[in-house]
C-alpha cells in the first residue's frame, strides 16, 4: 500500500461505521488488500488498476459507500477509528509506511 494519510483513517472509519461491528474486520481486510493490489499494479505498470485503484487506501475507499462526517465523535466512531489504526499498525507485511513510532498503550481487544 502506498503512503497513508490521516484522511485515509477517517474515511476508512466512516466506511466501517455503516457496517455492524462483526463485519468491520472483514471489510477492512478487503480494503487493505485492494490497496496492496493497486499498489503492486501501479508499481509494475505505472497506472491505476481498474478495480483496485492507485494503491492508496483512499483509492480503495473510493469504491465503497462512506458515511457522512458525524457532527461529534461518538464512542462507536472512536472505537472504530482505533480499530482501523491498530489494524493497520499491526500489519506484518510492511508494504506501507507508518513510520517507526509505536502505539504505546493501545491494544486491540478480541
Amino acid at each position: 500500500m502506498r503512503g497513508l494519510q490521516l484522511a485515509d483513517l477517517e474515511l476508512a472509519t466512516r466506511a466501517l461505521l455503516l457496517l455492524p461491528a462483526c463485519e468491520r474486520p472483514a471489510q477492512l481486510a478487503r480494503l487493505l488488500d485492494a490497496a496492496r493490489r493497486g499498489a503492486a499494479h501501479h508499481a509494475t505498470c505505472g497506472t491505476a488498476h481498474p478495480a483496485y485503484g492507485t494503491g492508496t487506501l483512499m483509492s480503495a475507499l473510493s469504491r465503497v459507500t462512506i458515511a457522512p462526517r458525524p457532527p461529534v465523535l461518538t464512542r462507536d466512531y472512536l472505537h472504530c477509528l482505533a480499530f482501523v489504526a491498530i489494524t493497520i499498525a499491526d500489519a506484518t507485511d510492511h508494504t506501507f509506511d507508518i513510520g517507526d513510532g509505536t502505539l504505546s498503550g493501545l491494544q486491540r481487544t478480541p
